[in-house]
Parts: structure tokens; C-alpha cells; sequence
């Protein structure tokens, strides 16, 4: 595909006709779905079924079609892409979701359903890997995919002896090639039970399937309100004329059980978990290490650089200690090794492939080992650089947010550092250096935010638009990926990949202030000393609720936690080793 108008950025899914992948078209930037399928495996036949299936829709609940590629390999589809994966992927990650957001994504997918039969489409495949997700500000928009085994209405009195979809959610009707529009409302009502209890009702192979679904009735817990137990009833009736008559009037109902129902009851979440206690809680607070002469605004943990070990930074007002830290990532001793003196307040610490840099209001200044600072280059109007671990700096102008510099310590010289001024919306900006070649710039406005990936002299690459404001960014050890805190309440842990994009999101019960990685996953902290641990699959695995408040936290992976605290007038540096947590979680 290299003649092709879009720029492959990674394999997204694998399906039973080939692939689908994340491409980037060249001219205008937009994100786009290409599945690609294989001539061999699908029919050209099949595949101009699909494709008029495709072409007839046009729905927001739809992943629409625009375009078709021709390649020596197959096919491509362009199709609507979805950055959050499928509801399948949120089931795996064992999400809690509210009642009304399942209501909600039940409404979407009845929705779409009823846009495909209003023109004779019978989609005779819904399940959770079919239903794609979007971010929206604080929760999901679900699209309904893979028209490929689709029928037409006037197809539905004969039988069809090709491929029957997925016997977990297929109505009774169907395990005998019958089709109907009731048979998509069985199937949705099968994934509304899923979502409401973590599991399908019928388990098994094909055939036991089939038994199940013909001849078992569903049972349902106590605990779901009646309201949505007869929703349920209704749905999955074995006799296609004791369901909803139509996806409209399932839709219908569900929109009326969504009005009867408490502000209690629909902010309860599902599913109920298995075992009733919460994750790891670990109520010990940390001993307090180093007593400090004043309030620390900054810490930074500088891993080891060649000879030089890793480095402990502690900014404390126009002061920054040096502590070296030991292979296992403490201390050598509570005594700092080195210390570098300021005529204003240090606010930040950044570290780079060529040392420390300590940030002042308008000013860089480089800590080399046992001698003063080196000023790197000095402003006339505040500053703030860009996080990340590179060689060189991307420093942002305060004062006008759309200018910025580029500082390279290696190669300065006592010169002007190179300006950038860049066309941007008004907004809050956030921005972050993901390589040696490029960096990216979060420009949030109200609830959305639009990611900018330029190269390091600030030509613009493209542009990638999420529906959800992003609060804070913290660089990852993997590339082309990064953590950010999202959501209109800040309680959302963003874990965001670029190739291919992609964007996990994790419900935190915290506003979190601090982000960082760790050897078991990402970490979350409150400005109210609450921590949160997430494994990379998304897990909530640890929590912690009592720690001093911070006043500024570094994360050393792969085990610890720094803190520094004011509690008590007492201005004091705190370690956490995770593995005193007491997580379930073999070390």
C-alpha cells in the first residue's frame, strides 16, 4: 500500500477476511479504518455485498464506509475509525459502567439497528467485537460494524446456509438459517445481559449453544431492577413474536425504563464484582526519610547516565539537592551528595540524555556534577518546558502560548535558542516530547482536545481530535505512547498510543494531580496524598487512601515513590516501595 493515499500506522484487528488497520490520510490528515480484505478468503461476489450494505447506510451510530483502495494484496474498505477499540475490549478491561451509560450504549446500537432495517438490512451478527467505541467526554459512543454476513429482508424466508455469525448471540431461530429483524433484538439483548452481569447467560460448544438458546430459559438476578428485568425478558423471548416488534420500539422501551429509573439507580455500576471487598488498600502511612529546610515545589528521579548514577532531585525554594540513588532506588545516605545554589526559585526539574536541568521562571540552567549551574539560556518572560526525557528542549512562551524554543544543551553555545511560532486555537495547552524527532502539542478548549504531532522544528504532521479534555501528560517508556488525566472531572487515566492510535481509558475515583509508570502498570496521585494503581491492562489492582498531602512527587521505577510533604509546618521527603504494598502481585 505504499502507493496508497493513506499512511499505514499500525494493525488494529485480524478478522476471519483479513486485516484492519489505522491509516492516516496523506493530504488531509483524518483518520481512517482500512480493512483490508484478502480475494482469496472473500468472494468478489461477498465483497460487493458488503460493500452496498456499507454504501446504503449513513448513520452516526454506523461506522460508515467512504471509500474503496485497490491493492495487489485484496481490498481496502475506508471506513469511520474508532480510537477507543470495541465493547469487547471494555468487557475484557473490566470497566464498571454506570446503568445509564449501558442504557445509553444499548440506546446507540438500537439505534443503528433501526437505520439498517429501515432499509431491509438484517445485520444477523451483533455481538460486543462488532461494537466500536468512541471517546466522548466522561464515557463511550458505540458504532455498530462488520456488515459482511448482512441480510436483505426479501432473503429472510429462505434458507441461507453460509456463515450464521457467532452461536453465543444468536436468537434461537437462527441455529436454522432463519432470519429476522427480531433476531438482531435478541442478539442486543444478549449483549445488554453481558453488560449487566459480566457474563453471557448460555456457555458451551455449538451444539450445547444451540440447546440453550432453544429450549434454557434466562435467569436473572435479584439485584437488577424489575423495570430491567422484563426489558430483558422481552429481548430474549425464544419466539420471535413475543420480542420487540422492532428495534424502534426496543429503543422505545429502554428510553421510558431509562426515565422510571432513581438517580441512585442509574449511577449504580456494572457489573457487581465476584469478591465484595475492594483492591489492595494499604493504610501504613510512609515514613518520613529526610527531613527538608523548606517546601519542595519539584522532585526528579535522572536515571543512571553512563558512569553516573541515578539521581535523586530535590528543588527546595532556590536550592536543588542531589541525592544518589543505589541500584534498588534508594538512598546512599540521608545527606545530599551534591547541591546547587539559585538567585530565584527553581519550579521545575527536567531530565535529558545530557544531565539535569533545573527551570526557573525565565531561565535553563544545566546541574554538571560539583560545579555551579550552567545557564543554558535565559528569557525575558516566563517559561514552561516540555515534559519529556530527550536531548533536547522544547520550551513553551507563557506569555503568548503559541511561541516556543528549541534548546539543545548539547550543542549550546551562548546563543538565542531557535523560535517557533505556531498557528493555534485558543485553549489551554499542553505539550509533550515523544523522540529525538518529534513532540506533540494537546490544545484543550472546553471538552475536547486536538493532538498535534510535529517534527522537531515544528512542521506540523497531523492533527488527531479526541472528544475528551486532557489535563495532564506524563511520557512513557514505550514509544510513541503516553498517560494522560482526562474527563470533565479529571478522574479519568488516559493511556494513549499513537501507533496505531488508540486510547484506554481507566475510571479513577480521584482528581489525579501526579501520573507515572511503574513496573506493574501506571500510577495516579491526588493532590490530597490518594493513590491509585493500574495494571497495563487497565485494572484497578491497589489504592491507597491516607498518605501526607504532596507538595511534589517523582515515580522511579521500577518500585518506588517519592513524596514531599508540608504536614505540620514540616517540610519532609517520604519513599513508598510498592512491594510493601501489600498487592497481589508477585514481584
Amino acid at each position: 500500500m505504499q502507493s496508497s493515499k493513506y499512511r499505514l500506522l499500525g494493525l488494529v484487528g485480524q478478522g476471519q477476511f483479513g486485516q484492519v488497520y489505522c491509516g492516516l490520510h496523506r493530504e488531509t490528515g483524518k483518520l481512517a479504518a482500512l480493512k483490508n480484505v484478502n480475494r482469496n478468503r472473500l468472494p468478489t461476489r461477498r465483497f460487493l455485498r458488503e460493500l452496498r450494505f456499507l454504501l446504503s447506510l449513513s448513520h452516526p451510530n454506523i461506522v460508515n464506509c467512504y471509500a474503496v483502495e485497490q491493492s495487489a494484496t485484496g481490498r481496502q474498505l475506508v471506513l469511520d475509525y474508532c480510537e477507543a477499540g470495541t465493547l469487547r475490549s471494555l468487557l475484557e478491561q473490566e470497566v464498571q459502567l454506570t446503568l445509564a451509560e449501558i442504557l445509553t450504549l444499548i440506546t446507540e446500537v438500537l439505534a443503528a439497528l433501526a437505520h439498517a432495517h429501515s432499509r431491509d438490512i438484517v445485520h444477523c451478527d451483533i455481538k460486543p467485537e462488532n461494537i466500536l467505541l468512541s471517546l466522548t467526554p466522561d464515557s463511550w459512543q458505540a458504532k455498530v460494524s462488520d456488515f459482511g454476513i448482512a441480510r436483505l429482508s426479501q432473503e429472510l424466508k429462505g434458507a441461507y446456509t453460509g456463515a450464521t455469525g457467532s452461536p453465543a448471540y444468536m436468537a434461537p431461530e437462527r441455529f436454522y438459517h432463519q432470519y429476522a429483524e427480531a433476531s438482531d433484538l435478541y442478539a442486543v439483548g444478549i449483549v445488554l445481559y453481558e453488560l449487566l452481569l459480566g457474563d453471557r447467560p448460555f456457555s458451551g460448544n455449538h451444539q450445547q449453544l444451540m440447546v440453550a438458546h432453544l429450549n434454557h430459559p434466562v435467569k436473572l438476578p435479584s439485584i437488577l431492577p424489575q423495570g430491567l428485568q422484563s426489558l430483558l425478558y422481552k429481548s430474549l423471548e425464544k419466539l420471535m413474536a413475543r420480542r420487540f416488534r422492532s428495534a424502534v420500539d426496543m429503543q422505545t422501551a429502554v428510553c421510558a425504563l431509562h426515565q422510571t429509573l432513581t438517580t441512585e439507580e442509574l449511577q449504580q455500576r456494572f457489573p457487581k464484582p465476584i469478591f465484595t471487598s475492594d483492591p489492595s488498600i494499604f493504610q501504613a502511612r510512609p515514613p518520613a526519610v529526610i527531613a527538608l529546610s523548606g517546601i519542595c515545589r519539584a522532585l526528579k528521579v535522572i536515571p543512571q547516565i553512563g558512569d553516573i548514577p541515578s539521581l535523586l532531585l530535590v528543588a527546595v525554594e532556590q536550592t536543588v539537592y542531589g541525592w544518589s540513588l543505589t541500584t534498588t532506588g534508594v538512598w546512599e545516605t540521608p545527606h545530599p551528595n551534591q547541591q546547587w545554589q539559585f538567585d530565584t526559585e527553581v519550579q521545575q526539574l527536567v531530565g535529558g540524555q545530557e544531565g539535569a536541568i533545573a527551570v526557573t521562571e525565565t531561565g535553563l540552567y544545566q546541574l554538571p556534577p560539583d560545579v555551579e549551574p550552567e545557564p543554558l539560556a535565559i528569557f525575558d518572560r516566563p517559561i514552561r518546558p516540555a515534559i519529556g526525557t530527550h536531548r533536547w528542549l522544547l520550551v513553551q512562551n507563557l506569555a503568548t502560548s503559541s511561541q516556543f524554543w528549541l534548546v539543545d544543551p548539547k550543542r549550546y553555545v551562548p546563543r538565542t535558542p531557535r523560535s517557533l511560532t505556531l498557528a493555534l486555537p485558543r485553549g489551554t495547552l499542553h505539550s509533550l516530547v515523544l523522540s529525538e524527532r518529534h513532540w506533540l502539542l494537546a490544545g484543550v478548549e472546553k471538552r475536547t482536545t486536538q493532538l498535534y504531532l510535529l517534527t522537531r522544528w515544528g512542521t506540523p504532521l497531523t492533527q488527531l481530535r479526541l472528544q475528551t479534555p486532557l489535563h495532564q501528560l506524563a511520557p512513557l517508556q514505550t514509544p510513541h505512547q503516553f498517560l494522560a488525566c482526562g474527563g470533565t472531572h479529571q478522574q479519568d487515566l488516559l493511556v494513549i498510543q499513537l501507533k496505531p492510535f488508540r486510547v484506554m481509558r481507566c475510571r479513577l475515583d480521584i482528581v489525579v494531580t501526579w501520573l507515572g509508570e511503574l513496573v506493574i502498570g501506571y500510577a495516579g496521585i491526588s493532590a490530597t496524598g490518594q493513590l491509585r494503581i493500574v495494571n497495563f491492562q487497565g485494572h484497578l489492582i491497589g489504592q491507597v487512601d491516607d498518605l501526607p498531602m504532596p507538595t511534589a512527587v517523582a515515580f522511579s521505577p521500577p518500585h518506588h515513590i517519592w513524596l514531599a510533604t508540608n504536614q505540620d509546618d514540616e517540610p519532609r521527603l517520604h519513599c513508598i516501595d510498592i512491594r510493601d504494598l501489600a498487592l497481589d502481585i508477585v514481584f
